[in-house]
């Protein structure tokens, strides 16, 4: 194993292109992530305002629209026409029409609505648009109504769980981080097999393994999957810091978790070579499955809610389990019970190259496969 070990190791100093595979896009890709999400909510969202009520209740009303953090009344205008065109133009997220005899409505507890029309295309946006619109319209309408002597209708009080600032650091950034490392790990695996095969040395390689094929296979990935997961490590903390996030839950949890799918990773690759025994193919073949893994995660849309097809193509990629693990024990405190399944589901991918052992072998020692791209 030490004669494999040292033999990957020059390789790997005199390739250029491994350096960026393990040293310099694990930390520029996570870096230009955190430079994106660092100010964790956006905030100061443009919008628009239509006053047709012009009373001291639809004042009090748009002051305090103004008064959220995460909007601006960046226009008053007339008239919904001159509105929409904003909208169009793209200067504003939203526009918000308080209407003819608002404070009077609110005042006789007759519930008025304000009409809010916001660009639903910018889901994030539209969305913070929404929450703060209905914080401001809730906290003048009991303003008002109480200042008159007016009685409060009832409330609903909510309370948001495990991410009550809605802060997009710890929503995305952390996960982003990880589908990188994950496409990086995964590409990387069938890069440093596949090039033996490409560039001829498969017998050298298999001749300083003693022949074995897990031997050979071991003594190739373990340099790369041991960075990985000390990087991983790493980068967790680092994150962790500079967004502010607390971990609630277990880090030895964790650590398995990330250890799994190091593994998880490397194993998908080696499996993917194996079956296909071409560099080309299977970095291409790879790339379809693993760049797209991230919306099929779970982080964005639940998977409890996909059917069909998208629902068996969550199942069937390694990043949704430890996504999920990493969101209940980072953000969530959930049991170290609850992560066992994920755990053991990502061992499994780890196994996936064992059902391509036999392929392996006759890859690398049918001297008629090398050279091939």
């Amino acid at each position: 194993m030490s004669h494999l070990l040292a033999r990957e190791w020059a390789r790997f100093a005199a390739t250029p292109r491994l350096w960026w595979f393990t040293l310099l896009l694990p930390v520029m890709l996570p870096g230009l992530l955190l430079l994106i999400f660092i100010e964790q909510v956006p905030d100061q969202l443009p919008v628009a305002v239509v006053d047709q009520d012009q009373s001291a209740g639809s004042r009090q009303l748009v002051r305090a629209l103004d008064g959220t953090p995460g909007l601006r009344i960046a226009a008053h205008l007339p008239d919904m026409n001159a509105a929409a065109s904003r909208v169009r133009q793209g200067d504003v997220y939203a526009v918000i029409v308080v209407p003819r005899d608002f404070a009077r409505e609110v005042i006789r507890a007759e519930q008025p609505r304000i009409q809010l029309y916001y660009n639903r295309q910018t889901l994030t946006a539209g969305n913070l648009v929404l929450r703060e619109v209905r914080t401001a319209v809730t906290t003048t309408a009991i303003g008002i109504g109480m200042a008159q002597g007016a009685l409060p209708a009832v409330l609903v009080e909510s309370h948001a769980l495990f991410n009550p600032g809605l802060e997009f650091g710890r929503f995305l950034a952390l996960p982003l981080a990880v589908a990188v490392l994950h496409v990086l790990m995964v590409v990387l695996a069938i890069d440093v097999t596949g090039r033996e095969l490409r560039d001829g040395s498969a017998g050298d390689w298999m001749d300083a393994a003693g022949g074995g094929m897990v031997t050979a296979l071991l003594g190739k990935l373990l340099p790369y999957m041991v960075w990985f997961f000390v990087f991983g490590l790493l980068l967790l903390a680092v994150l962790l810091r500079l967004l502010g996030t607390e971990f609630k839950g277990s880090l030895i949890v964790w650590i398995l978790g990330w250890l799994g799918l190091v593994l998880a990773s490397f194993g998908l690759g080696a499996f993917l070579l194996g079956l296909l025994g071409n560099l080309r193919l299977a970095t291409s073949v790879a790339s379809v499955l693993v760049s797209p893994a991230f919306a099929y995660s779970g982080m964005t849309f639940p998977t409890a809610a996909m059917d069909g097809f998208a629902a068996f193509w969550a199942q069937a990629l390694p990043l949704g389990y430890f996504l999920h693990l990493q969101s209940a024990q980072v953000l969530m405190a959930a049991p170290p019970a609850a992560a066992l399944w994920h755990v053991f589901a990502l061992l499994l991918f780890a196994l996936l190259p064992v059902l391509t052992l036999r392929r392996w072998r006759r890859w690398f020692t049918d001297p008629d496969s090398w050279g091939q791209a």
